[in-house]
């Protein structure tokens, strides 16, 4: 089976997703708003996560006129204020349902952890660092139940540009650290990498393959599969560094074609001693301007 490939006539500018960001917008909010209120009814409190305290603000009205107690503190000038309006909703005995704040504030090492166990990602920041730090301000060694978040992740929208962004940076970060992936060089070093970060996010798929197609290619299934299988030769590294010189430009696409999702990648499959099966995966699908040599 051979790779699909990238047809120029059928890819439209992104300013197409760029268009459709405001109601994107919306939809996100709709989102969270109907998330305050399932945790609600669960008798559970959430922080919320946007990028821009306009969007703060604008939620917090929503939340608001639906009958729901919120807060948002990113627009709240008062160091005092901003610590009072922390204080309550960390208090369990103080009736709240939602608290929204910015990655700004959350890279400022506020903690959350006081009575809330449920946090909503509307949009994704622009580094992992962030993610992190946002995501670690509930975890705490006296909270009494997991932790638990939901992203808001639109398929079609600038959600996949943003995702791409953020692994794209991580992954040059993580790359250039010498203290990680010994034994590990050149672009395998980058397939750790994005591995790493996906493992971080929560995502099972390496967004690795998405760097090289165009936007209307990232989220499908040729380059998904795609995703896992390098995911999956990330995993084998990790576990067999020597045996990083056997992936190579020459063997990649032939240890791929032996191999599917969900299954390990074993030695044998490294080594070329299993042959081609059905709905095996196919490397380099909508590769932009086609493969190039040397391509992993």
């Amino acid at each position: 089976m051979a790779a699909k490939p990238h047809d120029p006539d059928s890819a439209p500018s992104v300013n197409l997703l760029v268009d459709k960001q405001d109601k994107i917008l919306i939809q996100k909010m709709c989102w969270a708003v109907e998330g305050v209120i399932r945790f609600n009814r669960e008798d559970k409190r959430v922080l919320i996560y946007v990028k821009e305290n306009t969007t703060a603000r604008t939620l917090n009205e929503i939340i608001l006129a639906a009958g729901y107690d919120s807060c948002e503190i990113s627009n709240i000038s008062s160091a005092s204020e901003r610590a009072y309006a922390i204080n309550r909703f960390n208090d369990a005995n103080q009736e709240t349902d939602a608290l929204i704040t910015t990655f700004a504030l959350g890279s400022a090492g506020l903690n959350f952890h006081g009575a809330c166990h449920r946090g909503l990602i509307l949009e994704y920041p622009t580094n992992l660092d962030d993610m992190v730090d946002a995501t670690s301000c509930l975890q705490n060694g006296s909270q009494t139940e997991p932790v638990q978040w939901c992203n808001s992740y639109i398929h079609g929208t600038l959600d996949m540009l943003h995702d791409l962004v953020l692994a794209r940076k991580a992954a040059a970060k993580l790359a250039a650290d010498g203290k990680r992936y010994p034994g590990i060089t050149g672009e395998l070093r980058m397939i750790c990498a994005f591995h790493t970060v996906a493992v971080i996010v929560g995502q099972s798929s390496s967004r690795y393959p998405r760097v090289r197609v165009h936007w209307t290619n990232m989220e499908t299934d040729e380059i998904k599969r795609e995703g896992l299988f390098y995911s999956a030769v990330a995993k084998f590294l990790e576990e067999n560094p020597g045996s990083a010189s056997k992936f190579n430009s020459n063997t990649m696409a032939t240890i791929a074609k032996s191999w599917k999702p969900e299954k390990g990648l074993t030695m044998d499959h490294v080594d070329g001693k299993l042959p081609e099966i059905d709905d095996s995966v196919v490397l380099y699908n909508y590769v932009v301007g086609g493969y190039k040599e040397g391509m992993l």
